[in-house]
């Protein structure tokens, strides 16, 4: 080694050079020093820039035929006509996508409509529980939800198998307090007020009295009425309300307060169902088109859920019709599911779009997509939908309904589980007959569920509206005389993913 060099023999220059490179023979042995070691230096440097160079030399290959080749198979996959876009300059290749990669999968076919509209009122409707095996009706102990087959339109012996939000077991106990009241015409909806998931949808004759028609909704406009006086007129609303007579009595001149009478609050009006004050408070204190803009705010001028009418309001003219609408004697028409999404609004003051349906499968057993909740709509503020709950518990407790929630022995029926309810009753035809209402949600001070009953009474009835309510509820809250809030989850909870379900759908 001399002077950071290598001296070099023939013999191994020979070995790394090809024959072209060799120096003349006659350089061999007296090739001046410089040459020699110049010459090494080049053989050195050769040797270690060539990875280098080679990958260099790669990479600028690759690059330059991005940029020269337009129909590159990964930019021709990216536009659906097959061909390049144009390339800015500087612009990095597109890198192939990952061989594992999977690609979406397509979304399944919405549900068709006729499965959508069905709605499941009957005991012949709802055949299958999920636990349980085929049958005409659920079991009473069988949990879960309820299925069924529905036959395809074009062809009879192919059917979709639906799932209802509908609990079984829930279900039947419907049924068993319709069928022990004797109730010949009767309609109860039992919802989740926080999801709008439908729990129990029963009909005794929906052929006579089918839950999917509008009914006049007698005294229920008040809470409505009520509820917009306290958004509007909240000095007007609170004060004492003066009446004489009969509460239940309105003629034309009631629409103006007495000089003397009975003074009651807002409260004691509503739960004796007071026609007098709340009249006046629709006239004096809210007005006809508030009034109205109201109801269409509730959802009661609108499509509840498909296959049902939709709510009307008929004004009149004057101050005495405009009285009778807001106090509930005429001018509104509602279904029951109008009914149960006004209990579910003195949850959290917002309208609940409600629903019944789970999931759907085609005849094939392919799952089909249902459409979720739709979304919810502030119609009262939260602090207003407190305290008007708050006053709706009196119904129940010493109002109308204080019957009906009471033992005999005149203990609370749900024991610490209160309740915040109204009443309606008013004559009506098709059918015929005296319409009794009630609404309610339990436990008041956390609402868990949302009732909506209404029967005909016909001159042998056996049971009221708000008794028809009270035990549903007290299957709901109760068991065994013990009554407890928490007993609701097991219907309100959504149920888990079960190897049932295609056990049910094999059962075609």
């Amino acid at each position: 080694m001399i002077g950071g060099t290598t001296r070099c023999s023939p013999e191994a220059g020979a070995d790394q050079n090809t024959a072209a490179n060799s120096p003349p023979a006659s350089w061999a042995m007296g090739e001046p020093r410089w040459l020699r070691d110049q010459r090494g230096r080049r053989r050195r440097l050769t040797q270690r820039g060539r990875a280098t160079v080679a990958t260099a030399t790669f990479v600028s290959v690759v690059v330059l035929g991005w940029v020269v080749d337009p129909f590159s198979p990964v930019r021709a996959a990216s536009r659906p006509d097959g061909e390049s876009p144009p390339v800015s300059a500087g612009a990095p290749p597109v890198a192939d996508p990952p061989s594992d990669a999977k690609p979406e999968a397509p979304a399944p076919p919405a549900a068709p409509s006729f499965v959508m509209e069905r709605v499941p009122m009957t005991r012949a409707a709802l055949l299958l529980p999920i636990t349980g095996e085929a049958a005409d009706a659920p079991p009473s102990d069988a949990p879960g939800h309820l299925f069924e087959r529905v036959p395809s339109p074009l062809d009879h012996d192919r059917s979709f198998t639906v799932e209802y939000t509908l609990d079984a077991q829930l279900t039947q106990q419907v049924f068993d307090v319709l069928s022990d009241g004797r109730v010949g015409l009767g309609n109860v909806i039992v919802m989740d007020p926080n999801q709008g998931r439908v729990l129990a949808y029963a009909s005794t004759d929906p052929e006579r009295f089918p839950p999917t028609r509008n009914y006049p909704a007698a005294s229920l406009v008040k809470v409505i009425t009520a509820a917009t006086a306290l958004d509007l007129a909240p000095e007007a609303a609170r004060m004492p309300c003066r009446f004489s007579g009969s509460p239940y009595r309105l003629t034309a001149s009631r629409i103006d307060p007495p000089r003397r009478g009975r003074e009651v609050t807002l409260e004691r009006a509503l739960a004796t169902s007071n026609n007098q004050c709340l009249a006046r408070l629709a006239v004096h204190a809210v007005g006809v088109a508030p009034l109205l803009e109201a109801l269409g705010r509730f959802g009661w001028l609108s499509v509840p859920a498909p296959a049902h009418a939709s709510g009307e309001a008929d004004p009149g003219e004057g101050r005495f019709d405009t009285g009778r609408l807001g106090c509930g004697l005429a001018g509104c028409r509602i279904t029951p599911l109008h009914a149960a999404q006004l209990a579910a609004t003195l949850v959290h003051g917002e309208l609940v779009s409600p629903h019944w349906i789970e999931r759907v499968w085609d005849p094939d057993g392919r799952a089909l997509a249902v459409p979720g909740a739709g979304p919810r709509r502030e119609v009262l503020s939260p602090a207003l939908t407190d305290e008007l709950r708050e006053m709706l518990i009196e119904t129940t407790k010493s109002g109308t309904a204080r019957r009906a929630f009471r033992k005999r022995n005149g203990q609370p029926l749900l024991g610490s589980v209160a309740v915040a309810g109204k009443t309606g009753s008013l004559s009506g035809k098709n059918p015929d007959g005296r319409y009794e209402w009630f609404i309610g949600v339990a436990p008041a001070e956390s609402p868990r569920v949302a009732i909506a009953t209404v029967v005909v009474q016909t001159p042998r009835y056996r049971r009221t509206a708000s008794q028809v309510a009270a035990g549903v509820l007290e299957s709901v809250f109760c068991e065994r005389g013990r009554c407890d809030a928490s007993r609701a989850d097991r219907f309100t909870a959504p149920p888990a993913p079960t190897e049932t379900v295609a056990r049910v759908i094999s059962r075609r």
